[in-house]
């Protein structure tokens, strides 16, 4: 418990930061926000161009058969 409070007055500190370690912090912070949101939603797949007619054929479900794979 007293490590707990001697690193809890040690964060009460005043600590000064350059401009560049600011800006820094604050890129580094939007950065990992993009790239746990990448990796947390819940869509994974995406198509562009979706029916720019390049020649792919998926068949629909009574078109599938157990023994057609991709």
């Amino acid at each position: 418990m007293k490590k707990v409070k001697d690193c809890l007055a040690a964060l009460s500190e005043p600590v000064t930061m350059t401009k560049k370690e600011k800006v820094m912090t604050i890129a580094l912070a939007a950065l990992t926000g993009l790239v746990l949101g990448m990796l947390i939603s819940p869509r994974k797949t995406t198509s562009i161009c979706c029916g720019n007619d390049n020649g792919n054929y998926y068949p629909s479900d009574e078109e599938w058969d157990e023994e057609d794979s991709y």
